[in-house]
Parts: structure tokens; sequence; C-alpha cells
């Protein structure tokens, strides 16, 4: 495998798992405007919220690291 393969492959893994928490983040905001999912507290959601949009920024980091990599 090549680089540009693998710097590739990097890329889409990274951008699916900023796609996946953007779903998430908007599921858990509708969630807690509606006061709860019926499974979990707004509480427990807005945590899971908070944690969510660490995990974003993360994410949004590795993947501007792929993009300038040589």
């Amino acid at each position: 495998m090549n680089k540009k393969y693998i710097k590739e492959r990097a890329r889409s893994k990274a951008f699916a798992k900023i796609s996946f928490i953007e779903l998430e983040n908007r599921t858990y905001k509708r969630d807690i405007k509606a006061g709860g999912d019926g499974r979990l507290s707004v509480d427990l959601l807005k945590t899971c919220l908070r944690s969510n949009e660490r995990e974003l920024l993360t994410w949004q980091y590795i993947a501007k690291l792929i993009e300038i990599d040589e």
C-alpha cells in the first residue's frame, strides 16, 4: 500500500466519523429540546452532547492534520 492510498483511507474514515458525530449531536439536541427521549434523562443527554462536541473537535483536528500531511 502506498502513502496516497493510506492517506485517502484515513481521510475517508475521519470524515465518516465527523459526519456520524454531527448526526448524533443533532439527535441529542432534538431529544433535549423534546424533554428527553424516554430512555435517557435530559441531564444525561446534555452530558453526551458535551462529550460529543469535544470528540468532534478532536476528529476535526485529526482531519486537518491528514489534509496537510504530504
